[in-house]
């Protein structure tokens, strides 16, 4: 690990759950992340500023106005500009040292199979369930950890499901 990289990281080194070991595998991670919106924009730039080496960013839509006062990734100048290129931007400006990657698309059965089969972890931030059901199926099959988010209103779920495991459910298990 180069100096700079100790000391942009050494508030999470410091923890020894963590340490410079744990530091490297977050820094050799790769985290799929589908939907840049009120989940997928705050959890992309947590993930950057913890170093997550690679981050695949997957969304369809374009920055609104009403999108603003809850995906914290984009700003006033961004509306009309692909989430996925207002998002990463903002990464690669937050920490230059990782990769970004972008899928400018709808996530759906076809594509899936590329997005999830070589990552570390799944991060679901859709708000439909034929999309949440259609990623757990991916994840099931290419045995990938899937953490699926949920916000309505003023209530929120998380949960991570590795349904690939006998004695664990999957997300449409439930």
């Amino acid at each position: 690990m180069k100096d700079q990289e100790l000391l942009r990281y050494s508030k999470q080194i410091m923890l020894p759950q963590i340490d410079i070991e744990g530091q490297q595998k977050i820094m050799d991670s790769t985290v799929l992340i589908i939907g840049m919106g009120g989940l997928g924009s705050p959890t992309a730039l947590y993930l950057a500023a913890a170093g997550v080496g690679h981050i695949i960013i997957a969304d369809f839509d374009q920055v609104e106005l009403s999108n603003l006062q809850r995906q914290i990734i984009h700003q006033t100048k961004d509306i009309g500009e692909d989430k996925v290129n207002s998002a990463k931007n903002k990464l690669i400006e937050l920490n230059p040292e990782i990769k970004v990657t972008i899928a400018n698309e709808l996530v759906h059965t076809g594509n899936l199979s590329s997005l999830v089969k070589d990552v570390d972890l799944v991060l679901d931030g859709t708000d439909n369930f034929e999309s949440r059901f259609e990623i757990n199926k991916a994840c099931v099959e290419f045995e990938k950890p899937l953490d699926s988010a949920a916000v309505i209103s003023f209530e929120g779920q998380v949960s991570v499901f590795k349904g690939y495991e006998k004695d664990q459910p999957c997300y449409q298990c439930l």
